[in-house]
C-alpha cells in the first residue's frame, strides 16, 4: 500500500485517486472515484497513473539517483478541460512525499516542458514564453511558472540547468542552494 505524510484527494462516487488501497510492485488497474479506470504501475522509486480512455492525461513521477522528475498532463490543452481524478499539484507533493519516505536523497527536480504545437503542451513553456516576451531574465521565468514555483516550495530554489532541444522543448532542472 502507499503511505505517506501528506495524502491525495479520494471521494468515492467523485474524485481521486485510492493509493492507500493500491498494492505497491504491480501494474493493474483501479477505478477512480469518478469511476474512470486508471492504469497504475506504483513501485519504491515511481508512480505512474493513466487514464485507460483518454491516454493524454497521465501523472507520472519518479527519482533517478537525485532526481525527481515528473509529469503532469491532467487537463486538455485546447479545451482545459480537467480530469476528475488527477490533481497536479496534489500528486506532485504526494509523490516526492512518497520518495522521500523511502529513503530517497533528492536534491534535484527536472521538468521538462513542450511547446504549444499539439495536445501534449505546456502550461509551464506557455508561461516561461510569456516571460521572456516581456523581457524577464530566462533564469527568472522558469522559476516563476507552475512548476518553478511549486519547485521552489520543495527548496529548489536555483537553476542547475536549462537546454532546449531539437523539437523546442525545454528541460528545466531545479537544484537546492549549494547542491552542485
Amino acid at each position: 500500500m502507499v503511505e505517506t505524510k501528506v495524502g491525495y484527494p479520494y471521494v468515492k462516487g467523485k474524485y481521486g485517486i485510492p493509493f492507500k488501497d493500491l498494492p505497491v510492485n504491480i501494474r493493474s488497474i483501479t477505478k477512480g472515484g469518478s469511476g474512470s479506470l486508471l492504469h497504475y504501475d506504483i513501485r519504491r522509486d515511481s508512480i505512474e497513473i493513466e487514464d485507460e480512455e483518454f491516454s493524454g492525461y497521465h501523472v507520472s513521477a519518479k527519482v533517478v539517483e537525485d532526481t525527481f522528475i515528473a509529469a503532469v498532463h491532467t487537463r486538455r490543452y485546447i479545451t482545459g478541460e480537467r480530469h476528475p481524478d488527477l490533481f497536479a499539484r496534489r500528486f506532485l507533493i504526494f509523490a516526492y512525499e512518497y520518495f522521500l519516505s523511502n529513503g530517497y536523497e533528492i536534491n534535484t527536480y527536472s521538468s521538462y516542458w513542450i511547446p504549444s504545437l499539439d495536445k501534449f503542451a505546456s502550461t509551464n513553456y506557455s508561461q516561461y514564453s510569456r516571460m521572456l516576451k516581456k523581457g524577464i531574465d530566462p533564469e527568472d521565468a522558469a522559476k516563476a511558472t507552475w512548476t518553478g514555483r511549486l519547485a521552489g516550495e520543495f527548496g529548489f530554489t536555483e537553476i542547475e540547468s536549462m537546454a532546449e532541444d531539437e523539437s523546442g522543448g525545454l528541460r528545466v532542472v531545479f537544484k537546492k542552494p549549494d547542491q552542485g
